[in-house]
């Protein structure tokens, strides 16, 4: 029977949950997920309603076409919302082959073979010699990334504004669980079309606060080269550098 809605008493007792979503077929979980209330429906509602492409859903599409009907898991519940990130966090770790599109929560804290963990808390700190932004990418970060993919990550699209910097950076740092993973020399700075479709400037009697506007919401990326002279930087750590906690990816250093 399909169920259309949890009981009020049903979500009382729930409180906040973590929940899988299982592949009758080969009983795969494909999507970890937290939330309260109904949330854990909504992808069955969005697949039926709504044909948005994303993975989840076209599973879920998948699983209904052969017959069957995808299998809900509450992994645990009756917790508090800080809790249900991290236990969510911990399944994501858990289940590679997932839809979901980002990595969870405190992901600087999430599954690490002890090699790595080793190297991340006993690194020597970083001495940088040159300006420079760290652009930390947490959730994009995986051990075995090409240096295509780390390039890519690490370099757009990021709300930044570099040339007020005095000096503005040279080199751009890609860091991840603390680390300096690469370290690029910054030719030049292209911006996201996308972000700048509608231009305050045209909209505003003052020019100048509507650069100002613009300048502060568009998104860049730098075109780069790897610095091969600056290369010892790598598997430093940069923690003594950066704010724990911090939410913007973006820090910069002498300048």
């Amino acid at each position: 029977m399909e169920n259309k809605i949890i009981p009020q008493e049903v979500v009382d007792a729930l409180q906040y949950y973590v929940y899988r979503l299982v592949d009758p077929r080969n009983e795969e979980t494909f999507y970890v997920g937290k939330g309260s209330g109904q949330r854990v429906l909504h992808h069955q509602w969005q697949a039926l309603e709504n044909p948005l492409p994303l993975d989840r859903l076209q599973r879920i599409r998948e699983i209904r076409a052969a017959g069957a009907k995808e299998q809900v898991i509450i992994h645990r519940h009756g917790m508090d919302e800080a809790t249900a990130l991290h236990v969510e966090a911990a399944l994501i770790d858990g289940y590679p082959a997932l839809t979901n599109l980002r990595a969870g929560h405190g992901a600087e804290f999430g599954s690490a073979p002890l090699e790595e963990l080793i190297a991340r808390y006993a690194a020597p700190e970083a001495l940088v010699p040159v300006p420079a932004m760290l652009i930390k990418i947490e959730k994009e970060w995986r051990q075995n990334m090409t240096p295509a993919e780390l390039y890519e990550s690490t370099r757009r699209y990021w709300v930044c504004r570099p040339e007020s910097r005095r000096p503005p950076p040279t080199h751009a740092f890609s860091v991840a669980r603390g680390l300096i993973r690469e370290v690029y020399r910054i030719i030049r700075w292209e911006e996201d079309p996308s972000s700048t479709s509608e231009d305050p400037i045209k909209k505003s009697n003052n020019t100048t606060t509507a650069r100002r506007k613009r300048s502060s919401r568009v998104r860049r990326a730098f075109v780069g080269e790897i610095d091969h002279e600056l290369q010892t930087l790598k598997g430093c750590s940069v923690r003594h550098l950066t704010t724990r906690g911090a939410q913007n990816p973006i820090s910069y250093v002498n300048c």
